[in-house]
């Protein structure tokens, strides 16, 4: 079994210099980390062998090279490049990803810009990603998606391929108050390109629930335990806390660099690329906060700062790191001498050794960035210290403080509490600093990133397969659907009972706008018109309304669920079977209660039934109050004459001893059918499902758990399934 790992980068840069091509390892987290998990491919149990890493290769290649690049790379680095221009990715990379998507995510709105071209770009550049994913893709590759650049990429491929599609977040994703500033457009169309995933992944527990009520209100995905099922799959929303190798940390040999602690001088120890996210500054004025208001520290402590370039030709990191050199060289100057200098500044990326080297010199790193995804440098720190001795203080606002609460967990925006923490931490006992990295360590080797990438691995090729398994079961597929067609054909007597909303019409917000086109009605007409035919429509409506859409076709109507019936041919309406209307009086002030409490609610009264209809309310605070709704009615009908239905974002109470099951044994005790199809699409259509006898074709519209014996996907899938009945 092959992964296919999709991302914005290659783990290689490709350049060209005197017209030779070099080939270097890319910088960063992803890349590092995965490094370690593909290694270790073809080592256990898992069933993948074997990978091919797909992105972009750093630099735009010329059309004479590409066939070069991409044999050179497949053969040395077992990748694919996608080819872009370098104006393309700089209106994506620059411009959608790190002036729109980053700074929200991270809750800088007020560096955050909207451009429309960059967002046409940025739907351009996953477009491409999803060509060149369809070229390489085999039938039982496993798609693995990561980061932010490529968020509407599993909605289009699972447009065109079946194959486990699995996605993976690297930062933050921001509350619904955050994320509803996207452009309007852009703001749905990524969390449905999402959900086109079997399983999407974040870090923390937050970020899925934030994702999930995302989806809620701007989508309208309801989701069952962190499960979202879509017409042709389901997805599953999850927490997967990214690892690091912790034995490579733990054990490397970091020759010729020194890393045994200065016992005279205190190191604390900043590691962060350049960015507004990681709160560089803020750290620098606490550093400054704690010399001020700790005088005795003086000369025996300094600040390690190494700060990566990043994104140099972006304003906003010119200011922050135009602010950084001042704030360093105020510092120095204010509290400095010639012999201490309180902050050693480097603006550079170290070498790997080097940078471990100087974790194991530290005897405080600190890390207090004001919004970060994980922040993998805290978990290479703790897993770096050999001798356990050493204080992590870390911002409550990275995902690895979920996981790392032994740490000193600080407010980053709090300069005063950054100060006292390092105090705190220059304080703690070498026996508690040992005890806090023991318990740390132990939770860092046992979920490393190889157990991180296997778990998302494992859980999406599971999901998919559960899904597809349970679809396929019931699925009415091509051969199934001709069977259908000539059993209708051959059939003396046939009856077809069809639900009305869900099924003939799609579910509407506003359910008077579920009027029936006049290609139903020709469709209905035409059915009802072949001699061995019956047509009975079911419908939780009141009869005013099915009499003035439907009442012109000779076909049998049922409404309110089943209280009133009128047979084809027959103008009046009658009841199914004597009934009362009194138990209204203790149902109704019950749900007036509750529209006063939701705003955009309204209750329907008809005849033997109540509906209450929370289509035009807020979606988030409806979820949360139908349980009491229904809890309520439930206690009140069981001692009168009524029962609770749930609909598509509506609530009906009708009378007892009345439902569809009952209601489709009155029609088929008519004739001896020999042909018999129901099809439904609501919870209560289930008993009408239950009810037919073993010969029926019982088919449910959605994917969902059912007592039917088959399902099709769509609204629009029944549809077409009736229209191949007509003569």
């Amino acid at each position: 079994m092959r992964l296919l790992i999709v991302s914005n980068r290659l783990p290689v840069v490709v350049s060209k210099e005197n017209g030779e091509f070099t080939m270097t390892k890319s910088a960063g987290g992803l890349v590092s980390g995965m490094s370690d998990f593909l290694a270790s491919l073809g080592k256990g149990s898992s069933d993948i062998d074997e990978y091919v890493w797909m992105g972009w290769p750093g630099n735009s290649i010329d059309k004479d090279d590409q066939d070069y690049v991409r044999d050179r790379v497949r053969k040395e680095f077992n990748a694919s490049p996608v080819f872009l221009s370098r104006r393309l990715m700089d209106k994506v990379y620059l411009g959608f990803c790190n002036r729109t998507i980053w700074p929200l995510f991270h809750y800088f709105p007020n560096y955050a810009r909207f451009d429309l071209e960059f967002w046409e770009e940025y739907k351009r550049m996953n477009e491409i990603f999803r060509d060149e994913v369809l070229k390489e893709l085999r039938e039982d590759d496993i798609i693995w998606i990561h980061d932010y650049h490529l968020m509407l990429l599993p909605a289009l491929l699972r447009e065109e391929v079946n194959n486990p599609i699995g996605f993976f977040l690297h930062i933050p994703f921001p509350s619904y108050e955050m994320y509803r500033m996207l452009h309007k457009e852009s703001r749905t169309a990524i969390i449905e390109g999402l959900i086109g995933a079997d399983l999407v992944g974040f870090h923390t527990h937050d970020y899925t629930q934030h994702f999930l009520r995302c989806a809620l209100r701007i989508a309208g995905k309801e989701n069952h335990m962190g499960k979202i099922s879509m017409p042709d799959h389901t997805v599953e929303v999850e927490t997967f806390p990214m690892g690091i190798d912790f034995r490579k940390f733990h054990t490397m040999d970091v020759s010729p660099h020194k890393e045994s602690k200065n016992l005279k001088m205190k190191m604390v120890l900043s590691v962060d690329r350049l960015d507004y996210s990681k709160g560089i500054i803020n750290r620098l004025k606490g550093f400054e906060l704690f010399l001020e208001k700790h005088p005795q520290w003086l000369g025996k402590v300094c600040l390690n700062m190494i700060v990566v370039p990043s994104r140099t030709g972006v304003g906003s990191y010119k200011k922050i790191k135009s602010r950084l050199d001042e704030l360093v060289g105020q510092i120095n100057g204010n509290f400095g001498n010639m012999d201490w200098t309180p902050v050693i500044y480097q603006y550079t990326s170290l070498p790997h050794k080097e940078l471990i080297a100087q974790y194991r010199r530290s005897h405080v790193a600190l890390l207090t960035p004001l919004r970060d995804g994980m922040n993998l440098v805290a978990k290479e720190y703790i897993a770096a210290l050999r001798d356990q001795k050493g204080v992590l203080i870390l911002s409550e606002f990275t995902g690895a403080a979920k996981e790392l609460s032994e740490s000193v967990i600080v407010n980053p925006n709090n300069i005063d509490e950054i100060a006292e923490a390092i105090s705190e931490a220059l304080a703690i006992p070498v026996k508690d600093q040992v005890r806090r990295n023991k318990i740390m360590q132990k939770r860092l080797k046992r979920y490393d990133v190889t157990k991180w990438a296997n778990d998302f691995v494992s859980s999406l090729v599971e999901n998919s397969r559960v899904a597809k398994d349970s679809l396929s079961r019931k699925l009415l597929d091509r051969s199934l659907d001709k069977k259908l067609v000539s059993g209708y054909r051959n059939a003396k007597n046939r009856i077809i009972i069809v639900n009305y909303d869900g099924t003939l019409v799609p579910f509407t917000k506003y359910p008077a706008s579920a009027e029936p086109p006049k290609t139903l009605l020709n469709l209905l007409g035409n059915l009802d018109e072949q001699v061995k035919t019956d047509i009975v429509i079911i419908s939780g409506r009141g009869k005013d309304e099915l009499e003035e859409w439907l009442g012109d076709l000779p076909i049998n109507l049922t409404a309110e669920h089943g209280s009133w019936i009128r047979e084809a041919g027959c103008k009046e309406w009658s009841l199914l079977k004597p009934l009362s209307s009194e138990w209204k009086e203790e149902v109704i002030p019950i749900l007036e209660m509750y529209t006063d409490r939701l705003p955009g609610s309204f209750i329907q009264e008809r005849d033997y039934s109540v509906a209450w209809h929370y289509h035009r309310a807020d979606i988030e605070q409806a979820s949360q109050l139908v349980k009491e709704v229904n809890d309520h009615l439930l206690s009140i009908t069981t001692n009168i004459s009524a029962h609770v239905i749930h609909g598509s974002k509506v609530i009906e109470v009708s009378n007892s001893g009345i439902n569809k099951g009952e209601l489709a044994m009155h029609w088929l005790s008519r004739k001896e059918y020999d042909f018999i199809l129901a099809i439904g699409a609501g919870w209560s259509d289930e008993l009408l499902f239950q009810t037919m006898p073993g010969h029926a074709w019982s088919i449910k519209v959605g994917l969902s758990q059912t007592a039917a014996k088959y399902i099709v996907r769509e609204q629009k899938d029944a549809i077409k399934l009736l229209d191949k009945l007509k003569d």
